[in-house]
């Protein structure tokens, strides 16, 4: 009898965890995102947990469950659904796979629902709502307010004649991720030309993406050359941000490599531009160093931009491209100086 009740648990627990997929949810982050592609549609990725999260439950039982939502999400929607059981685990494989997609997209608690537009764009992050009606408003918002910005961009982009070239003959595996990154750098190369021009740029007509082994690296560029590393990347398929990162150098072009400001610039390309709905990044005022430029250094930028000159980014690319940058340029572009700008932006952090 106790051995026909386990099983009776068991059997019913494996329904919880598979219902998502039974309601036309896939488990798989490459299948939904090739099928979110093939059919243009926006990607809704469930990271949940199924027989721990009570939240979950409820949204699955107020929300995904409902037909209003079903219906909408049949004609708008790719859903993908990433369980992280107690129990009942699926291969280590797979739980590997779904912890590095969980720490690329900051998630922090469940349920956590991550949009993405086809071309794997991060517009926002939904939560439980009771109603269906307010959980369909909320992503109609997200979804609206992409769209908008996309069509804004697309009227600033140059119009020049390019071309995208990808190497990969030595990981025939990696065909289709390369193919998807010459895709995105298609769209987005005249976008950040536009984002980072200047009087008399012309941006390269070639730019080459080769896929080599690096095993301590993740990604460089030289001119119009950019390259990936293959065990990077075989790991964190998803990072198409760090892609746009290098894209952004290509155009830098900077006849002198300013490293804190030059890696500033191609992070805030990144995530203020190409991932403008993602998490931000979380900046410890403590330990701020703005020398060590990313994602800090694109904080920094973000904030010039919106407190004191919505053109900084711009003029700033402008004089490293014309090799007469210097640190004063912040005293005539900000009001003050670069040290007192820090003092304030990590003020405001607190």
């Amino acid at each position: 009898m106790k051995k026909l009740l386990a099983l009776f648990a068991t059997v019913m627990l494996l329904c919880s965890t598979s219902q998502a997929a039974e309601e036309g949810w896939l488990t798989d982050y490459n299948d939904a995102l090739a099928q979110a592609k093939k059919e243009n549609k926006n990607l809704m990725v469930l990271f949940t947990g199924s027989d721990w999260c009570i939240w979950c439950k409820r949204l699955q039982a107020d929300v995904l469950t409902k037909d209003e939502f079903k219906d909408f999400a049949k004609e708008n929607l790719i859903l993908l659904a990433l369980d992280f059981p107690r129990e009942n685990k699926p291969s280590k494989e797979v739980q590997a796979e779904r912890r590095a997609l969980a720490e690329k997209y900051q998630i922090e608690g469940y349920p956590t629902l991550v949009l993405l537009t086809p071309e794997e764009k991060d517009f926002g992050r939904m939560g439980y709502t009771k109603e269906v009606s307010d959980f369909l408003a909320e992503y109609k918002k997200l979804a609206q307010a992409v769209e908008t910005t996309q069509k804004a961009t697309d009227k600033q982009a140059l119009s020049f004649d390019y071309t995208i070239r990808i190497r990969y003959k030595d990981y025939p595996e990696m065909e289709g991720w390369m193919k998807s990154m010459q895709a995105i750098c298609k769209e987005w190369y005249p976008i950040l030309a536009a984002e980072l021009n200047s009087e008399g740029f012309k941006p390269a007509s070639t730019v080459t993406i080769t896929l080599q082994s690096d095993p301590k690296g993740v990604a460089g560029t030289g001119g119009d050359h950019i390259y990936l590393s293959k065990e990077y990347f075989s790991k964190n398929g998803t990072d198409a941000g760090a892609v746009i990162h290098e894209l952004a150098h290509v155009i830098q072009a900077y006849p002198t490599y300013v490293p804190w400001i030059t890696e500033s610039i191609a992070d805030y390309m990144r995530l203020y531009k190409f991932e403008p709905n993602a998490p931000r990044p979380k900046v410890d005022p403590e330990r701020f160093n703005l020398q060590r430029g990313y994602k800090g250094g694109a904080a920094f930028l973000a904030w010039l931009v919106e407190k004191k000159n919505p053109e900084i980014v711009v003029k700033l690319n402008a004089a490293l491209r014309a090799d007469k940058y210097k640190d004063e340029l912040f005293e005539e572009l900000a009001g003050s100086s670069l040290e007192d700008l820090v003092k304030e932006f990590k003020a405001s952090l607190k």
